[in-house]
């Protein structure tokens, strides 16, 4: 809805009372309408005429507004606001999930037995291999900057595998582990189970192999940490991530009853399952897209509308609100733009950037206002962005703004990939009308229907006139009334161009009240002049252009309390009237 401006029509309906002349004792073989000029002045010198006054104009009155209008009074202070907000369309994040392919190390086979004739006997053989462990992931997001954990979404199987190979005639019965310990790389986590301290595994007289079988054994792997902080992580390249290093064993074994001849060698081998990871800790810089949101401000009032209003607010404040799913700071660089007519308001955008606006994990209120300070409740953070008037100055029909949320930090955190991320967010404008010295305020209005009582004025025979208005203003705005912005219209709509407008400059002005409390009196003297000397009884409608502008009151906030009087109106011909009684 609009919000509308109530026209004030004073009592302008112009009181005038002349005396009533009677004449005695008559002769009546005289003619008077013939003989005798029965124009006479009234008034001598300077004759005034009260006109009367209007009732007190509150803001409440002259500024009404409604339910869901854009102007509205504050319900505490009384403060008008205009007020607009809406919801900014944040489409969810998504990290993808990382899939590692499986892989195979094989160590290097050893020979653990060499015999040339031997019977049940048992050998110590020390055991020393090892191999490269490499697993690798294509097609990693690219929101994963370098990861320093990644958490499997269900544990996977390493399966350690020890095969034993004979050659010639050779027999055995049994192969035992004495103090063997299996090395894995340090930052593979394993599900806690016997056997296994941190990243190693010790077999201790384990049966390795009995009449000549393998050994087997599944461990349960939960993902991998690298580091704790940045730089200790790995880091994709073009898209793949490779996870390499070595497995390793040491120890003894000993073997029975070996006869025969010929050699044993001992085989191990490690396959690791693919692993779906599910949840990291690293650099993640995800991509947040924002749509473009307009700030549209067509429910103005009138007296805010006109294209030469220009506003200098003193602290005009845009909230913005955001709940930030991510464990990090989310950055938002934004540009706001005017638009007016749908075109750009040229050299009036606004931008905001280079940290400025923080998102802190969870809620978020960022106000971002002329002084960096703002009464808004629940605000977690104020931006002082000195040029934001820019915006409102050339009051725009919407406000473009396009936000770029950005995750910059490089400090470790955890996100769950393959989750949705939403990042709920709305913008709120809240501008209250207090005014700064660049204001300038366009207010158009009208006073009408003066016919009805300036028509019987066609006798009379003038060629100038004053109307005098004297006003009481509480209101914290100067206003001014300058002779061009006047226009003299009669009954049918026409202007009365042969009539000739003139206001001196010192009585062009209603001072302000400065403190929007007291009011602040001041006298406006229009002159109006023709060569017509029936002009006065062809005036129906005065138009005007009233116009705020600087005056001493500044930061003084406009109310619905504050008011305007016209306490007297009064019409003053200079030289007084001739009236014509023939």
């Amino acid at each position: 809805m609009m919000c509308k401006v109530k026209k004030m029509y004073p009592l302008w309906g112009f009181l005038l009372s002349f005396p009533l002349w009677t004449v005695s004792c008559v002769d009546n073989k005289y003619d008077l309408d013939k003989d005798i000029d029965m124009t006479v002045n009234v008034g001598g010198e300077h004759l005034t005429i009260p006109a009367g006054s209007s009732d007190t104009a509150y803001l409440s009155k002259i500024i009404e507004v409604e339910e869901g209008d854009i102007l509205q009074p504050d319900a505490a202070t009384r403060v008008y606001h205009l007020t607009k907000k809406d919801d900014i369309d944040v489409k969810p994040t998504t990290v993808e999930e990382v899939t590692i392919d499986e892989t195979t190390t094989n160590l290097s086979s050893i020979e653990i037995v060499n015999a040339t004739s031997l019977t049940d006997e048992e050998v110590l053989a020390p055991v020393t291999t090892s191999g490269d462990f490499e697993a690798k992931s294509n097609n990693i997001d690219e929101a994963l900057k370098e990861l320093g954990a990644l958490h499997a979404k269900a544990p996977v199987d390493l399966i350690l595998t020890i095969d034993f190979q004979k050659e010639q005639s050779l027999n055995f019965t049994r192969v035992q582990a004495n103090k063997l310990k299996i090395v894995f790389p340090d930052y593979i986590v394993f599900k806690a189970e016997e056997g296994i301290q941190g990243h190693e595994l010790i077999l201790d007289g384990q049966v390795l192999s009995e009449n000549g079988k393998s050994y087997s054994r599944t461990l349960k792997v939960e993902g991998y940490e690298f580091g704790e902080n940045t730089g200790f992580g790995k880091e994709p390249v073009n898209g793949t991530l490779t996870i390499d290093g070595k497995i390793s064993m040491e120890g003894d074994v000993v073997t029975s009853g070996v006869s025969g001849s010929g050699t044993l060698s001992l085989v191990p081998t490690a396959v690791l399952g693919e692993m779906t990871i599910n949840s990291v800790r690293g650099v993640i810089q995800p991509k947040i897209e924002a749509e473009a949101t307009k700030i549209e401000l067509n429910d103005l009032p009138d007296f805010l509308k006109d294209e030469e209003t220009r506003l200098d607010i003193t602290n005009p404040v845009i909230l913005l609100r955001a709940d930030n799913p991510l464990a990090t700071p989310v950055e938002i660089d934004a540009v706001l733009t005017p638009l007016k007519n749908n075109t750009v308001v040229t050299g009036k955008s606004v931008e905001v950037g280079n940290g400025d606006i923080v998102l802190v994990p969870g809620a978020n209120v960022i106000a971002l206002s002329r002084t960096g300070e703002s009464s808004v409740d629940g605000v977690t953070d104020n931006v002082k962005v000195e040029d934001i008037n820019n915006l409102l100055e050339i009051i725009p029909d919407d406000i473009e703004v396009k936000l770029k949320p950005v995750v910059r930090k490089k400090d470790y955190y955890t996100a769950k990939l393959g989750w949705s991320y939403e990042m709920p967010s709305s913008y709120e404008v809240d501008v209250p009308l207090s005014f700064e010295q660049g204001l300038n305020i366009v207010y158009n209005d009208s006073v009408q229907d003066l016919n009805k009582d300036l028509k019987d004025l066609d006798k009379v025979s003038l060629k100038k006139a004053n109307v005098l208005v004297t006003v009481d203003n509480a209101i914290p705005l100067k206003l001014q009334l300058k002779p061009e912005n006047v226009l003299i219209k009669d009954v049918y709509g026409n202007e009365l161009s042969a009539v000739k407008k003139t206001i001196e400059e010192d009585k062009q002005y209603v001072a302000e009240s400065t403190d929007g409390e007291k009011p602040a009196t001041s006298e406006l003297v229009l002159s109006l002049t023709s060569d017509d000397t029936a002009f006065l009884s062809k005036i129906d409608r005065i138009c005007f252009k009233i116009t705020a502008v600087p005056g001493s009151a500044t930061g003084v906030p406009l109310k619905d309390t504050q008011w305007l009087k016209v306490t007297s109106i009064k019409l003053s011909v200079p030289g007084g009237v001739n009236v014509d009684l023939n």
